[in-house]
């Protein structure tokens, strides 16, 4: 017979002292469908306790084990994050009980869980849109924390405020201190943001189709910052060099100590289309990731541009030209990370990310939300233990929220004891309920606006 730990009412336990926070408890309160209130004192780093349980084993490699006994529920992590991922899946196997109707109560089956992630570095990207209210981006990262990601690469497309320059900013954008919540948030929740701003196209911080600029839209004078189009930043300008460092210093003081800083670097047209200033590029590159490694970070950045052109069958993003390919890349800081994005290649191994393999730079996977594509690319990934993968997210969130847990599926992330019987879309509903801590009326709830097209 299946044997359970019950959930009471109040509950007591130890725990590292980094966990000694409200996310904690409001998660706790919220798993448990309001009827149970966890009090937390301070235990040993990267452990959770309720009552006297014996230790589990962590073995070599493993982010987390956690054993449920009658004695109580004990949880090792290897780090912080690691710990925190393993109290996620404690409160997913939390059962409640539909068939007493006198008194209704919740469980934990009793056994053992270690983890048993197929990649390393998980990591997702989220783009920050004028669209984007703060509640909606607190809950993306919630969800992302659940489904147990180890980074967030946070973009803001117009939407935070730089003290260096006003005009990067649309006049609905966060402050410091909003921005600063999502972060701290990451923080608490055991997975590390990353900052990010794209230093040579996207410079319009504005989806291309729109023809929306942040900066020319609000100041034509600073016209001189550009390409001609307005699309790539000027890779010849002194004073563009000057205020990406700048804008560097602000994000890394708002984000706090990390290893990483995404440069972007991807689809600048212009630039692919003007020998001239092409020619260029190579020290830029070397310029730019160099000040980046300088600064205490390793710059990662998109491999369009460094990957030839027509040369990879299935694979569009790449701009690169054959006889330029290797100066690009040599060129780059050695600490570089190259992340390849192929979104219509559902190969069972991703050719680019392939010939990425040897390149003198770790390289990563960046698949979007089609289900084929993030298979290939974890598959591809695992099996030549590349540095990890990077979901993208892009302006697609309000309809394919559910790529964030399927992608987690593939890395090996595990979900609720029910998942196998249901589909992405419900189970990602589920744990966003969890999160939201808030309330949520029509248009906040879900993780889209409206249910129609209006």
């Amino acid at each position: 017979m299946k044997e359970f730990f019950k959930i009471s009412p109040k509950i007591e336990g130890k725990c590292d002292p980094k966990m000694m926070h409200t996310m904690t408890e409001k998660l706790w309160r919220s798993f448990s469908f309001q009827t149970s209130v966890l009090s937390l004192s301070e235990g040993e780093k990267n452990t959770f306790v309720i009552g006297n349980p014996e230790k589990p084993e962590l073995p070599a490699g493993k982010e987390y084990a956690l054993s449920v006994s009658e004695q109580g529920i004990y949880i090792r992590g290897r780090d912080y994050g690691s710990l925190m991922r393993g109290f996620f899946i404690l409160l997913m196997k939390m059962e409640y009980d539909r068939c007493n109707t006198t008194q209704q109560y919740l469980t934990i089956p009793y056994g053992e869980d270690i983890s048993e992630y197929r990649i390393n570095n998980r990591m997702i990207h989220i783009c920050v849109f004028p669209e984007n209210d703060l509640y909606f981006i607190k809950k993306l990262i919630r969800l992302a924390a659940l489904c147990q990601y180890t980074h967030i690469v946070i973009e803001f497309w117009g939407m935070l405020r730089y003290d260096c320059m006003k005009e990067l900013a649309w006049e609905m954008a966060f402050t410091k201190e909003q921005a600063k919540e999502l972060i701290d948030e990451c923080r608490m929740l055991g997975i590390e943001p990353v900052p990010m701003f794209n230093q040579l196209g996207h410079a319009t911080a504005s989806r291309c189709i729109r023809g929306k600029h942040v900066v020319l839209d609000q100041n034509p004078g600073l016209y001189r910052l550009f390409s001609p189009d307005g699309w790539s930043w000027n890779i010849e300008s002194p004073e563009v060099f000057a205020l990406f460092k700048t804008i560097r210093k602000e994000l890394c003081d708002l984000f706090g100590d990390g290893e990483y800083f995404h440069i972007g670097c991807d689809e600048a047209y212009f630039i692919s289309h003007n020998e001239e200033v092409r020619q260029k590029l190579p020290q830029f590159l070397h310029d730019l990731t160099g000040e980046v490694e300088k600064e205490g970070r390793r710059p990662m950045m998109w491999v369009d541009m460094l990957m030839e052109a027509n040369q990879y069958e299935d694979c569009d993003a790449a701009f690169g030209k054959a006889e330029e390919i290797d100066a690009l890349r040599a060129a780059t800081a050695p600490s570089t990370i190259f992340i390849d994005w192929q979104y219509i290649c559902y190969r069972p191994q991703i050719p680019t990310l392939v010939s990425l393999k040897d390149c003198g730079r770790d390289a990563m996977g960046a698949p979007w939300y089609d289900e084929r594509n993030c298979t290939a690319y974890a598959n591809t990934i695992a099996e030549h233990d590349f540095h990890g993968i990077m979901l993208t997210t892009w302006h697609t969130l309000k309809k394919e929220a559910r790529s964030i847990l399927m992608c987690a599926h593939k890395c090996g992330a595990k979900s609720y004891t029910w998942s196998a019987s249901s589909r992405y879309y419900e189970e990602t509903a589920t744990l966003m309920r969890h999160v939201s801590f808030e309330g949520n009326d029509y248009y906040s709830s879900g993780w889209s606006k409206e249910q129609i097209e209006v």
